[in-house]
């Protein structure tokens, strides 16, 4: 082989192993930030919401939507899961609403930490809740000593009427979806013949059945997590009931879909990457 050959020869052998330490270095730094620094990185989202059947009476009324917190999965420790809590009511809500998935699993080892940050919660009307999938996958009952303990309403197909002036708004919820719990029939006997209708549900494709209905204004769920990991060009890897809807705002006909991405991570990979996590205020406009 000639000198010249040999030149060229070691100038591509170095020039792909400098692209290769280079893609090295890029996939190292990214892993570090989409497990460390992202799912840590809270996002404050307002999002105004007009809805024709609210009194103005509830004008301006801010709801802040808590969802998908996966306790001692991902980063979301006892430490961790009261910093949400406190920004969460750092927001000065009229009302917190819960919307599912507070563990990936083990809800006995999880029950303290939940009663902790759950204590932590406070709003002008309280907080109400709704279990996901995750919540049925086995005995919820660790969950609901927690909500107990948090003095948190538990919304199991039920509806739960909040009045200002002689005016109501009504805040209905199903249990969850995915395990064939959720009523909407029995849900829907129970609400009040005045006022706006707001759904809770975990599942967010859920959407299309209850805007059928035509007695909700709004339905706020969770569960998708905005598809956790968002790279361009390549589509969102998200759960059954998660598919059709699965981040922000939507016009169901009648009704108003918000799909917030949630606050923990599930994995594998329990990570994040252009998805972060997300407190969600959610402030009422009357037409």
């Amino acid at each position: 082989m000639s000198k010249n050959m040999r030149m060229r020869w070691r100038r591509l052998v170095l020039g792909v192993i400098r692209l290769a330490l280079i893609a090295i270095a890029i996939l190292f730094t990214t892993s570090v930030y989409a497990q460390g620094v992202e799912p840590r990185w809270f996002a404050i989202k307002t999002i105004d919401v007009q809805l024709a059947g609210l009194d103005p009476a509830f004008e301006g009324y801010k709801i802040v939507q808590l969802t998908d917190l996966h306790a001692r999965s991902g980063i979301m420790d006892r430490t961790t899961l009261a910093k949400v809590a406190r920004i969460a009511t750092a927001q000065q809500p009229d009302l917190i609403a819960l919307t599912g998935d507070y563990i990936t699993s083990g809800a006995s080892k999880s029950e303290e930490m939940l009663a902790n940050a759950f204590s932590l919660l406070q709003a002008k009307d309280g907080v109400v809740a709704i279990m996901g999938n995750h919540d049925r996958g086995e005995d919820s009952s660790p969950l609901e000593r927690a909500f107990t303990a948090g003095k948190i309403k538990l919304l199991n197909n039920a509806v739960h009427s909040i009045e200002r002036q002689g005016s109501r708004l009504n805040i209905a919820g199903v249990d969850d979806v995915w395990l064939r719990r959720a009523n909407l029939p029995q849900t829907i006997a129970q609400l009040p013949n005045t006022g706006a209708n707001i759904l809770l549900a975990h599942e967010p494709d859920f959407g299309d059945i209850a805007a059928a209905s035509y007695q909700f204004e709004l339905q706020l769920s969770g569960h998708s997590h905005g598809g956790q990991i968002v790279l361009p060009f390549a589509p969102r890897v998200t759960p059954p009931w998660g598919k059709k809807y699965i981040n922000g705002l939507y016009h169901l006909g009648a009704m108003q879909l918000y799909v917030s991405p949630g606050v923990g991570t599930t994995g594998p990979p329990k990570a994040r990457f252009n998805c972060r996590p997300e407190i969600s205020v959610i402030v009422l406009h009357h037409v």
